[in-house]
């Protein structure tokens, strides 16, 4: 494909040094259709978790930018990831959207394909085709690399591609530690839904620590999230005229973490501290010895939120979000929840409670963002709308990096660091970049 952006006109979509992204990022279908070729075909992308596919003939289709795959546990225990797309004529090899099969066959004219993809059926081969179709030469085509990291299933298009564990990066591999420190295991069924917004809406979303006082006015209300257990100094949200909320929340110096890493990981939240442990039940996880050591001194400190670039969310409600881009202006929004093998039937039925109704079509702080991503996406469709740029001004040029076990982080109070650091990035990925450069350009090291 090629792009009507130019370079200079890519790099000046993102300006870290005033604080300022341009809207058309948002909406423009020329700037999508580059995000799927340059990041969703080339980036390390998550599939699923290992426990989702236990048995041998066991599937489960993930998506992977604009492609559909089914990934299947091979007859010799192994995993391999298929695009869902017969190699005759194109239509899917499998309407299900997870299951158990023996092969996959094609409904329009019956084209078999073996679980590792081979081509072993085609009706009325020697009679229709006589010597003119080799089998071999027609298998479904896989993904360029598949590995795991600790259960979790990732997949790239790209040959060239790092080893999975060099993209995660120290931070990257944290994230994905915030639950693989733990015994668990998929809870059967997605949760997936679509918003009429743009995919960096609800990527961004996950380091804004600046919106819940105001956004999540109505959670806070029923006691979802419990505002009184926040910091509170009196000076809490009021409206233009000096009129009080109800919310008292002021974020501290020091109570909030950035964590910036290759590739555009980061993660950003809290201090874990009694406000963190307030807002987040059920994390007692968090004290184990072998836990400890695994997150390490940053990541032990660090309440949550980690992103693995591009679209990759871990919650501290034991699950793990991805926002697949369907378009400029759609998301379809998919919920894995997690349980812990070792619980009781009781903490896992609470932990199911929560995790359906905070996130997920049900969840109440979704609901509330949701609203806010749509607005925010539509408003960018305006041609005069457009030429207002987006600030993220929020601490530029004031804060530190410190780098401390293997990791580069930010500790100021409320701030823009994570979602700049994740433009930046994507910046550089849009710029079309070698593995070598790219990983140069996105390793935390200079200041906003």
């Amino acid at each position: 494909m090629t792009s009507t952006f130019g370079q200079e006109e890519i790099v000046d979509l993102v300006r870290p040094e005033v604080g300022e992204l341009d809207r058309r990022i948002f909406s423009d279908q020329a700037i999508f259709d580059l995000e799927i070729e340059r990041i969703f075909r080339r980036a390390w992308l998550f599939l699923c978790h290992e426990s989702q596919i236990p048995r041998r003939g066991d599937f489960f289709e993930a998506p992977m930018g604009r492609e559909n795959v089914l990934v299947v546990r091979q007859r010799d225990g192994s995993i391999k990831a298929l695009l869902n797309t017969c190699t005759h004529r194109g239509n899917a090899v499998c309407r299900a959207e997870e299951g158990n099969v023996r092969n996959f066959m094609c409904t329009y004219h019956g084209w078999t394909f073996g679980l590792d993809g081979r081509l072993v059926g085609v009706p009325g081969k020697e009679q229709f085709y006589g010597d003119g179709l080799t089998m071999d030469e027609h298998p479904m085509r896989q993904v360029a690399k598949l590995e795991l990291y600790k259960g979790f299933v990732f997949g790239t298009f790209d040959e060239t591609a790092p080893p999975l564990e060099e993209f995660l990066g120290r931070t990257g591999r944290l994230g994905l530690d915030f639950l693989a420190a733990r015994d668990v295991e998929i809870v059967p069924g997605i949760q997936k839904f679509v918003i009429d917004c743009n995919w960096k809406f609800t990527v961004d979303n996950v380091f804004d620590w600046y919106h819940p006082q105001i956004t999540h006015m109505s959670a806070m209300a029923t006691g979802m999230i419990p505002a009184s257990e926040l910091k509170d100094d009196n000076n809490g949200a009021k409206t233009t005229d000096g009129k009080d909320l109800g919310i008292k929340w002021r974020p501290t110096e020091l109570d909030n973490i950035a964590v910036l890493g290759e590739y555009g990981h980061a993660i950003a939240g809290e201090s874990w501290n009694a406000a963190a442990a307030a807002m987040y039940p059920g994390n007692e996880w968090r004290k184990r010895p072998e836990v400890i050591e695994t997150l390490g001194p940053v990541g032990s400190n660090v309440a949550g939120h980690p992103n693995i670039f591009p679209t990759t969310w871990i919650t501290n409600g034991a699950q793990l979000s991805l926002r697949v881009p369907r378009s400029p202006n759609k998301t379809e929004i998919w919920w894995f929840s997690f349980r812990e093998r070792n619980n009781t039937p009781e903490e896992n039925a609470a932990l199911l409670r929560r995790q359906i109704h905070v996130f997920g079509p049900a969840g109440v702080l979704e609901q509330e963002d949701g609203e806010n991503w749509v607005q925010s996406t539509m408003q960018t469709r305006g041609e005069v709308s457009r030429e207002v740029p987006q600030l993220l001004k929020m601490g530029i040029g004031r804060g530190k990096i410190i780098k401390e076990d293997g990791l580069a982080r930010i500790e100021a109070s409320t701030n823009e660091y994570g979602q700049m650091w994740t433009y930046v990035a994507w910046r550089e990925w849009m710029l079309g970049r070698g593995w070598d450069e790219l990983k140069a350009n996105t390793t935390a090291g200079y200041q906003f």
